[in-house]
């Protein structure tokens, strides 16, 4: 089992007696602060001022002020929420432990159940659109939608099509409505041309075929016909022939494992294990390392996402551990207050 879904499954049933936690701000007219606090894993920037994020025990946290104030919102469970999609401002959709699917259509503020009609820890999710989309977890686990999630459809993948071999499969990216690549553990990656129906080994240059073994990769992002992966070791690759060829790019590390990776108009984040953050401004080309407070090197990031703005400026949000969240306008990052709240649960 991978580290991270080993921290996933393990954060989603042991609850610690203390967290770390971010004061903010009354919301809305409310009189009191709300604390987002606990393990984060997922985030989404909706639109220029509304953002998302989602953890353990069923936490969603909603910003309608660019991250500034926050408030609860309701999912009716409490399982552990791993990754969040937003194709437009209206529609995003949730997935996470034992097959738990969820689906908003105002934005954010409510949420229904979707039936996935599996019980596997779906790990990533990614939507082209308000209809198609694509769920992936443990046990080779691939879910399709054509229909916005109104039914979900188990695909038939196999990761080794002479006997069977199940991996936990860790990301996602939908290139259009049919064109979709997953990747998750021993750095195998995958390409669909037509919904799922059948699949592509992609020839991960971190998987070696005659031992079967290979470097984890935990995410996948997709920016101007190229994709991206990073994961274990601090690796980041890229392709820019729809997964047929592969290059390493060169991060300067070596040590930390990289969770998330997001670019958006050539500018591009990927963060993971220390509290470490790379960052590209020329497609993946050249990477540099991001200074970051020293109470975030002691913690993990998991998620991050990027949009394009009104402005024209790349605004993000990096979510972690211990209800770490950061805030990225073009190229600089804003770490909100933490501090030391015991006995919340």
């Amino acid at each position: 089992m991978s580290s991270r879904l080993s921290t996933l499954v393990l954060l989603s049933v042991l609850v610690p007696a203390y967290f770390t936690c971010m004061i903010v701000g009354s919301y809305a007219g409310e009189d009191r602060e709300i604390n987002v606090y606990g393990n984060l894993f997922s985030a989404s920037v909706i639109s220029d001022s509304d953002f998302i994020i989602v953890g353990e025990r069923g936490k969603i946290y909603l910003s309608h002020d660019h991250a500034q104030t926050w408030k609860t919102v309701f999912s009716n469970t409490k399982k552990a929420l791993a990754a969040v999609s937003f194709p437009d401002d209206k529609n995003g959709w949730i997935v996470g432990q034992n097959g738990v699917i969820l689906h908003s259509a105002d934005g954010g503020p409510t949420w229904v159940t979707q039936s996935s009609g599996v019980k596997a820890y779906l790990l990533s999710v990614n939507f082209y659109d308000t209809k198609n989309g694509c769920a992936v977890g443990s046990g080779s686990t691939v879910l399709m939608t054509a229909d916005g999630g109104e039914t979900w459809t188990k695909s038939p993948f196999k990761a080794n099509p002479d006997f069977d071999e199940e991996l936990n499969l860790l990301a996602v990216v939908m290139l259009d409505a049919k064109k979709v690549c997953i990747a998750g553990e021993r750095g195998r990656v995958f390409m669909t041309n037509d919904a799922g129906m059948t699949w592509i080994d992609c020839k991960s240059p971190l998987y070696d075929e005659e031992m079967m073994e290979g470097k984890i990769l935990y995410a996948l992002a997709y920016d101007s016909e190229t994709l991206y992966a990073a994961g274990l070791d601090g690796t980041v690759i890229y392709s820019g022939d729809q997964g047929k060829t592969w290059k390493e790019a060169i991060t300067g590390l070596t040590e930390p494992e990289f969770y998330c990776i997001d670019v958006v108009n050539g500018i591009g984040i990927a963060a993971g294990s220390g509290g470490y953050i790379v960052r590209t401004s020329d497609s993946g080309e050249t990477w540099q390392t991001v200074n970051v407070p020293e109470k975030v090197t002691q913690t993990w990031l998991s998620g991050v996402d990027l949009k394009k703005g009104n402005n024209g400026k790349v605004n993000g949000l990096v979510v972690g551990q211990n209800g770490t969240v950061g805030t990225f306008n073009d190229d600089t990052f804003k770490w909100q207050q933490h501090v030391m709240s015991g006995g919340e649960k």
